[in-house]
């Protein structure tokens, strides 16, 4: 009966992920030139590890709910604490094996930190107080989020994988806040934060499923495919690091 269960659970799942993968392809193909191209976007550039046609869509699909931020009136740093308690959820998620679960709150909690900025913009309500909230909310969800991986992983050698990946998220947002008090402005890296977040959160919220279907041929844990995901985070991630402590040397050997 349990098995039974988990079965019909796995196939509404694996519908929805479906539905999503749909709607991205619907997007591309019917709703991208008639969608408004966010600028926000543009100026942030171009990412092969999470291209601007898959940033376009997440905001086109998402923005209901920014839409319903605005007309309730919910303030930029309410919102900032949402994605606060979303980081919470994927420490507790993560610890507890959850790795759906864990997926979609990292994935829920970073669309947060998308909405304040766009919401605090839209309704004119941008401050210095309000982005440094913003800034120290991420760092603390961010570590919220590894504690509950390296909780999950403390008895296997992979925990020193998700503090490579760990470590080199706090000192790629190091160096930028770095870069930033020298007066630079830092975009070099392919691991930055939005990367992070789709890199963990997607491979997290389908590692179950694609076990399931892999498990027909080849026997790989549950865990498999978001621990290669982390696995991609750590090694780029201190290749980034990398690129951006050479990028700070080399101006400051110039002055």
């Amino acid at each position: 009966m349990m098995n039974s269960s988990i079965s019909i659970l796995l196939i509404v799942y694996a519908l929805f992920l479906v539905a999503m993968l749909s709607s991205y392809f619907y997007f591309i193909f019917f709703q991208k030139e008639k969608h408004k191209r966010d600028r926000e976007l543009g100026e942030r550039g171009e990412s092969f590890m999470v291209n601007r046609t898959t940033r376009e869509w997440w905001l086109w699909i998402t923005a209901p709910l920014e839409e319903f931020f605005i007309r309730k009136k919910i303030s930029p740093n309410m919102i900032s604490l949402y994605g606060l308690i979303f980081a919470f959820g994927s420490c507790m998620a993560y610890g507890f094996g959850l790795f759906v679960l864990g997926g979609w709150c990292v994935l829920l909690g970073g669309t947060m930190d998308i909405f304040d900025g766009r919401v605090a913009r839209r309704t004119g309500q941008v401050s210095a107080t309000g982005d440094f909230w913003d800034a120290n909310l991420d760092r603390m969800g961010e570590a919220l989020m590894y504690l509950g991986l390296l909780n999950y992983y403390a008895n296997q050698l992979f925990f020193y994988v998700v503090f490579v990946a760990f470590f080199s998220a706090m000192m790629i947002s190091y160096s930028k806040a770095r870069a930033g008090q020298l007066g630079l402005k830092m975009t070099v890296g392919v691991m930055q934060r939005a990367e992070r977040i789709v890199w963990i959160g997607v491979p997290s919220a389908i590692s179950p499923l694609f076990a399931s279907l892999a498990n027909y041929w080849l026997p790989i844990s549950k865990t498999w495919l978001a621990s290669v995901g982390i696995a991609v985070v750590a090694l780029l991630g201190m290749y980034t690091y990398y690129e951006r402590y050479s990028f700070i040397h080399k101006h400051l050997e110039k002055k």
